[in-house]
């Protein structure tokens, strides 16, 4: 089946990873990262030491997974990097976490490595489409993520687009001032990265350590010779080091009044935190939520949840591929919500009477996602095949265009029933049988594919052997015009497997022993997209 490859290049301050991805909007996990290959940054080495081990990484980490010019290989590469930076330009500016890292052309380099476009984006603006598309965030309209890693940026969803600005410097909230006077982030003394990035808590224990000394209250890490980074302090706090459980409560507090100031600017329906807040979650929110209790509109506070970043620590490569992945314009939010349950039943029921299809079952849903999307986009589905899978696409079509498990009611329409548009392309003999004598009889689906489908529509191809020439045209005609190619197939896929956009390709070695499973997998297919759109408990949603 068609991979959407995306090379990703995370690079942060203290470390950078390389990973491989493949982006399905029907299966889940919707991107699937292939490998990666983490490494620390030092960036004090210099950019052209950096980009060479990058580089080299990234070689390494193709091949081993069996990827090669002219053959398989990423169709793009994202690139998520703090910021300042111009994604349009593709150049790194100034990043205050990558000093010397002035003016970098990334984009261009990283194009003229690996032979393929590239894209650049803000890890902020990145991280907060990966919440938004993937995970906290699904379903927002307003969403904000804030990094809260070694520097602190954040991404703007506002009414359902990220904000960029024209400088494209939109969300540098690390940059704002939040006391007259602290530690130093970004640039600026008392900024909100100088109080709760990774390098801020750094800087402002030094400083409060200064102040315990004097007070005669030294912290036990000094007379230990430690100077604790944030992970080791939250291990400190955990076990009841009072400085340490006290610096905590400290950043909590700067962390609330910062995400106050942003509720009351922004009304968010959801703020999601990374890193450090994913890890010490329990140590930063009671100070946090008081100091948010205390500055934030009541109302604003009020409809706004404030959650740890879903996907963990694979935000950085999930960042790194989505910013590919939107630029291609591959579309990754899930289907509208629903109540699947009486859905999946459906698929229960098959697996229940037919073990051997267990395997299948991703595959099954990802088909019917496939189509559900194709439908509820406006769509319409094809169907085709030979000789007795020419009779089950018919069927198919039969079971889609009218009342097949559920009823199905018109207003107003006493005789008529709702319909789940389908076409099987078998069922033109004239057009066929002219074809076949004035063309080439290999090309008549293809053609009744370029005349019959549009863009957004899905052709659903059955072949017992997945070699059938006339199919194989069909889905590359269908491909070239934006039609979603899907197969029921069997023996091991054949040549239209790598061809569909997902694939059920049915247990047996003998074309009847296939063609057994076809019958109840498109049988469970039909009634699970007939229980998703007519059902109205579930489209109604959980």
């Amino acid at each position: 089946m068609p991979e959407r490859l995306i090379l990703g290049l995370d690079i942060g301050g203290t470390k950078t990873a390389v990973s491989l991805s493949a982006c399905d909007r029907y299966r889940e996990p919707r991107v699937q990262i292939l490998g990666r290959t983490p490494f620390a940054t030092e960036p004090k080495a210099g950019f052209t030491a950096a980009w060479k081990r990058i580089t080299a990484a990234a070689e390494e980490l193709l091949a081993a997974q069996g990827c090669r010019r002219g053959g398989r290989w990423p169709e793009a590469v994202g690139i998520a990097c703090g910021g300042p930076l111009n994604s349009a330009e593709g150049v790194i500016l100034n990043p205050p976490h990558l000093p010397g890292w002035v003016d970098i052309p990334l984009v261009r380099l990283a194009e003229e490595a690996f032979g393929i476009p590239a894209f650049l984006e803000n890890d902020a603006k990145a991280g907060a489409l990966v919440e938004w598309k993937l995970g906290a965030g699904v379903g927002c309209r307003s969403l904000i993520f804030a990094t809260m890693g070694t520097g602190f940026g954040s991404g703007l969803i506002l009414d359902g687009r990220l904000l960029q600005g024209p400088t494209f410097t939109a969300g540098e909230i690390g940059h704002v001032r939040l006391h007259d006077d602290g530690p130093t982030g970004f640039g600026k003394a008392g900024s909100v990265e100088g109080f709760i990035s990774g390098s801020g808590i750094a800087k402002l224990r030094a400083l409060r350590e200064i102040e315990w000394q004097e007070a005669g209250d030294p912290p036990a890490w000094l007379a230990a010779g430690e100077a604790p980074d944030a992970g080791r302090l939250a291990a400190l706090a955990r076990t009841g080091d009072p400085h340490a459980r006290r610096l905590y409560s400290e950043v909590g507090r700067h962390l609330g009044q910062c995400l106050a100031n942003l509720i009351d600017l922004l009304n968010p329906e959801c703020i999601v935190l990374g890193s450090i807040f994913v890890r010490a979650e329990d140590l930063l929110r009671p100070s946090m939520e008081a100091a948010i209790a205390a500055e934030a509109l009541p109302a604003a506070r009020a409809a706004c949840r404030i959650v740890p970043a879903a996907s963990g620590e694979a935000i950085g490569d999930l960042a790194a591929c989505l910013t590919a992945a939107t630029a291609l314009g591959i579309e990754l939010a899930p289907l509208p919500a629903a109540d699947e349950a009486p859905v999946l039943a459906h698929l229960d029921r098959l697996t229940a009477r037919h073990p051997a299809l267990v395997p299948c079952r991703s595959d099954i849903l990802a088909v019917y996602r496939t189509v559900l999307d194709t439908y509820l986009g406006g769509g319409k589905l094809l169907t085709a095949g030979n000789g007795g899978s020419a009779a089950d696409a018919e069927h198919i079509v039969g079971e889609l265009m009218k009342s097949f498990c559920l009823p199905r009611p018109v207003a107003g329409e006493e005789k008529l029933q709702g319909a789940l548009p389908a076409l099987s392309l078998t069922g033109h003999p004239a057009l066929a049988t002219a074809w076949q004598n004035d063309v080439d009889g290999e090309w008549t689906f293809a053609q009744m594919v370029h005349g019959l489908g549009k863009a957004g529509d899905s052709l659903l191809l059955l072949s017992t052997s997945g070699n059938s020439g006339n199919l194989v045209q069909a889905a590359r005609t269908a491909r070239r015009r934006g039609i979603r190619v899907l197969g029921l197939l069997g023996q091991g896929g054949g040549r239209l497997a790598p061809l569909s956009d997902a694939a059920i390709i049915a247990p047996g070695t003998n074309t009847d022993e296939i063609q057994e499973y076809h019958l109840p997998v498109y049988h469970c297919l039909c009634a699970m997209l007939e229980t998703r759109i007519f059902d109205s408990k579930v489209q109604a949603g959980p």
